[in-house]
């Protein structure tokens, strides 16, 4: 897997890392992303759903939130005629156009930019957004309270957030797995120490 040793990747981390620090949560990449490989694939929604082997509904899904159900080929007209004025700029700087377009709210800098768009052409799931903001959210001392209150998560959904990053298998840990998630930032000394006697009562019982 070298593309985990990747600098761009790590970029993206760090640059997620300073997003959350300035209040974002995921859901605020949410059209970053998604109009990203809107244009990447020319509005080819099927094309798009491919690349990111999900059904095309889920990204049908997405635009609908967005407001961009009956707007798709406008959307593409917008940024073949950006492509047309500024053919000389680079894919980066013309998307910053395309999206300002659209978003008035969610300001991002043309390095934080870069940072973002070389991480979406990782193929990084958008879903794996909330486990980095989960880890990001233990590093940063935030209680599992205001965590889940930010992610609108129940307690549960919240641990099994963070406890899919200490197994490569899952998704979540796959795509983390550069960032280093410990057994103890997951779980409390109190939770750890439960789980430690359990296991060991199970294993006196079995001798």
């Amino acid at each position: 897997m070298p593309f985990k040793s990747s600098s761009w990747l790590m970029d993206g981390y760090k640059t997620l890392n300073v997003l959350w620090d300035r209040g974002l949560v995921p859901k605020d990449l949410e059209l970053h992303y998604f109009l990203h490989w809107f244009v990447l694939y020319e509005g080819n929604i099927v094309q798009t759903a491919t690349a990111l082997r999900v059904h095309r509904n889920n990204i049908q899904g997405h635009f609908r939130k967005f407001g961009f159900a009956r707007k798709t080929y406008n959307l593409r007209d917008r940024w073949v005629a950006i492509l047309e004025d500024y053919w000389e700029d680079s894919f980066e700087t013309n998307f910053v156009r395309f999206f300002s377009r659209f978003n008035e709210e969610t300001k991002f800098t043309s390095e934080e930019n870069r940072h973002l768009i070389a991480l979406w052409q990782s193929k990084f799931p958008f879903k794996t957004l909330l486990a980095h903001y989960a880890l990001w959210a233990v590093r940063a001392k935030k209680p599992s309270d205001w965590v889940q209150q930010k992610l609108d998560y129940s307690y549960r959904h919240h641990l099994r957030l963070l406890t899919s990053l200490l197994s490569t298998k899952t998704r979540n840990g796959f795509w983390l797995s550069p960032l280093k998630p410990t057994v103890e930032e997951i779980y409390s000394e109190r939770y750890r120490n439960g789980f430690l006697k359990n296991r060991e009562e199970k294993r006196g019982s079995v001798a």
